[in-house]
């Protein structure tokens, strides 16, 4: 299975590839495993509770549901509370069954405090959180092809805020939710290769109109950034360091929306290659001590860099930057810039001749010293 990036084993995770949905800049993000609230027909008042949720599942008809896009046009809330309202699509289709709940706080480790308020989706895919108590709220629904909790979030791991007001309905909107079903055909996850330009292909995917391909390195090096392509693999357009690599697919129809990706990142190796992705800090040497006057800083050269571009700023304070990505052709730099006492932290990135970036050295810490 593809790696994902673990908080607590069992319970919370998330993913660096989210999916996507079309509220205005939201993403929807892992929280954790299948503990919820109790179900409730669309159209009836949400409740609390912590029953066990269910996979949604999908329906398949002729065409999206109709009217297009959902607007409510149920009872009015009562009095000192608010609805929540919205539909779930995947592929222009209804997602039925699917449970959804409101979160008076939404952590990234620990999922729902709180109230919790939860309902499910009808046959059109419409939820209706009803006769909810004022505030501001956390939303949530059960993933397509997983027992897990995803939630909308407004940020990488900030959960959006949906505000209830006394006598309000909150319209959500249509959320085009995705799947994480896309497999791959090679490399095999965790595999090592001794190739310098290898391909990487998948599955393809019955409704995708195309696919968005991401490739990497460890440091840094961008083979592919949300590439567009109809292809089902791609050939590195360079030669690959020894290193390692994570590489993932977002799949979308043909009105451009996403409807399923890679479950997290696939990764491999790359050895026997000429060169390293590694670049080695020599001095200071990492926890040194230095003088602001006089202070030089040197690394080992890496042959396939043309430019060095260093970063220098003070630990505790990150808007005092005394080298911010100084650009320089050889394997040291002797610093004029003023530098007050203070303890620092250093990196050295190396780029080609097009200022690609191939990769960079680790952390330093350097205390540096009045003259």
């Amino acid at each position: 299975m593809p790696r994902k990036i673990t908080f607590a084993a069992g319970a919370v995770f998330f993913i660096a590839a989210q999916l996507a949905c079309s509220l205005g800049g939201y993403t929807l993000s892992p929280v954790d495993t299948g503990e919820g609230g109790a179900t409730q027909p669309g159209s009836q008042p949400a409740t609390t509770g912590s029953a066990a949720a269910t996979p949604g599942s999908l329906v398949v008809s002729a065409g999206p549901p109709t009217p297009t896009p959902y607007v409510y046009a149920g009872p009015a809330p009562a009095a000192g509370s608010g609805h929540v309202v919205g539909r779930l699509l995947w592929n222009g289709l209804p997602v039925v069954g699917n449970e959804v709940k409101l979160c008076e706080e939404i952590q990234l480790i620990g999922g729902c405090e709180g109230r919790e308020f939860a309902t499910t989706t009808d046959e059109a895919g419409v939820y209706v959180l009803a006769d909810i108590p004022t505030g501001e709220y956390g939303l949530a629904f059960m993933a397509l092809d997983r027992q897990g909790w995803q939630f909308v979030t407004s940020g990488i791991i900030r959960a959006a805020g949906f505000e209830v007001q006394d006598g309000e309905v909150t319209e959500v909107g249509d959320m085009h939710i995705s799947k994480q079903d896309v497999a791959l055909v090679s490399p095999a996850d965790d595999a090592v290769l001794s190739e310098a330009r290898p391909t990487i292909s998948w599955v393809p995917y019955p409704e995708a109109a195309y696919y968005e391909v991401s490739f990497s390195g460890q440091k840094g090096q961008y083979l592919f950034l949300g590439y567009e392509t109809t292809e089902t693999s791609l050939t590195a357009p360079a030669d690959l360091q020894n290193c390692e690599y994570h590489w993932s697919i977002e799949v979308y129809n043909a009105q451009g929306i996403q409807i399923a990706e890679t479950d997290g990142l696939w990764y491999f190796d790359i050895i026997d290659q000429p060169y390293t992705c590694e670049l080695t800090g020599l001095s200071p040497a990492d926890g040194a001590s230095a003088s602001a006057d006089g202070l030089t800083l040197t690394w080992d050269a890496h042959g396939l860099a043309k430019v060095y571009k260093i970063h220098l700023y003070n630990v505790d304070d990150r808007n005092l930057k005394p080298l911010d990505f100084v650009e320089t052709t050889t394997n040291s730099y002797a610093v004029t810039q003023a530098i007050p006492p203070g303890t620092y932290e250093w990196v050295v990135y190396y780029h080609d001749a097009t200022d690609e970036l191939l990769g960079f050295s680790d952390t330093y810490t350097l205390y540096v010293t009045s003259p």
